[in-house]
């Protein structure tokens, strides 16, 4: 039995001015549940599940963040509820009036010309070459995006981009704390749909003496390899998870082998693709690091 229909904490509500809404409902019994927030302008989507008898703040708020890209704007919002396998569906609305900010320390979020200033970009003199900022759609969030895509016939890697802790913020490790359990590097993927061939390679580089100085030979480089789809995807990171690749196979870390993001010197992107396998392309959005836990985009 439903005996509370579906309600919604409020009305409106503000994401940029940190507010959040909940939503309520009970049964008689405890039960497998979907609740979904969808923009009717956006097309976002965000998805929650659960089992209880009853939703309530503690198991059904949301703070504005999205499961199915691209990010919820200000816009009315359709929601509903319902349990699988039964036949009753319970709707409501609610209205953003303001969306929700990138928290965190932003790397680039590719809505401002900030990769002209900030990053040291190394290209390939490859095929069709695409290594700038696009705002066709779909997009993950805001109004643009960064686009790397090319066809290197002799090398791996098409090409690359380096930001350095002191040219971004004038503090050496990004002003990160020094737990790396407790610190996150997100950012949301997608490869050109029909093309699988495509690899982003995140490195990140430390300076273990604090000589300002990052030494190959003796100092720690964390990296991982992803593969994305033909869907934008968020990717969190948890610092502390990052292992040592050479030829995308983890090895003994090169420096002291402990995860120091406070000494992080370099963040390096590099965009690969087997040479043999012709042209690659992928997108990449809202690069940032978060603290305590994943982003909510």
């Amino acid at each position: 039995e439903i005996r509370e229909g579906l309600a919604v904490s409020a009305t409106t509500v503000d994401f940029s001015a940190g507010q959040t809404v909940h939503f309520t409902a009970k049964t008689s019994i405890a039960a497998d549940w979907v609740l979904e927030v969808r923009g009717t302008n956006s097309g976002s989507r965000w998805r929650l599940e659960g089992k209880s008898k009853e939703l309530n703040a503690a198991n059904a708020t949301w703070e504005g963040q999205t499961t199915q890209f691209p990010t919820f704007a200000a816009e009315p919002c359709n929601v509903k509820l319902w349990w699988p396998g039964q036949a009753d569906t319970l709707k409501t609305t609610v209205q953003v009036t303001g969306t929700r900010a990138l928290e965190g320390i932003v790397l680039d979020a590719f809505d401002a010309p900030a990769i002209q200033t900030h990053w040291t970009p190394f290209l390939q003199t490859g095929a069709n070459m695409k290594f700038t900022t696009v705002n066709e759609a779909p997009r993950a969030q805001g109004s643009s995006y960064y686009r790397m895509g090319g066809a290197v016939a002799w090398d791996w890697l098409i090409g690359m981009l380096d930001l350095f802790a002191n040219d971004y913020d004038a503090t050496e490790g990004f002003g990160l704390p020094t737990d790396a359990t407790k610190v996150y590097f997100n950012g949301i993927f997608k490869q050109k749909e029909g093309l699988s061939n495509g690899i982003i390679l995140l490195q990140f580089r430390e300076d273990d003496n604090g000589d300002g100085v990052y030494q190959s030979s003796n100092e720690d480089l964390w990296a991982v390899e992803l593969r994305p789809t033909a869907n934008w995807k968020l990717e969190s990171l948890k610092y502390s998870d990052l292992v040592t690749l050479i030829n995308g196979t983890p090895a003994s870390a090169v420096g002291n082998g402990i995860h120091e993001p406070h000494k992080l010197h370099q963040v390096s992107v590099l965009f690969l693709a087997n040479p043999s396998s012709g042209y690659a392309e992928c997108d990449a959005d809202a690069l940032l690091f978060s603290l305590n836990s994943p982003a909510k985009l």
